[in-house]
């Protein structure tokens, strides 16, 4: 058996090349999830933080299907999520996702 490993290093690449060699089409969650139970049929060994596999999980259905609104719910709710779980202050949670957890276009 022939594994191919994806890390935090390749991820970038060998998940959107996957999609596409396969033509694929993400719409939600669920068909990003369902793309990965396949990988991991196919012998795709996933070698990094599950945490970190989640967060880009979410952020690759955001930027193939940008216009559902879950998919944006979900990108904010993992930003936001973490943001307010680190400095434990919910008074001041909207500026939570402001321009310093952001990068701006400029950057």
């Amino acid at each position: 058996m022939e594994i191919v490993q994806v890390n935090a290093d390749n991820i970038h690449t060998i998940l959107p090349k996957y999609i596409k060699d396969n033509d694929i089409k993400i719409t939600d969650i669920d068909s990003m999830i369902e793309t990965y139970m396949n990988m991991v049929k196919e012998n795709f060994l996933f070698t990094l933080d599950r945490d970190l596999l989640k967060d880009i999980i979410v952020d690759l259905t955001y930027m193939y299907a940008p216009n559902d609104d879950s998919n944006k719910d979900r990108v904010l709710y993992h930003l936001v999520g973490s943001d307010s779980d680190d400095d434990g202050d919910d008074d001041d949670e909207d500026s939570e996702c402001g321009d310093s957890v952001l990068p701006s276009k400029e950057d």
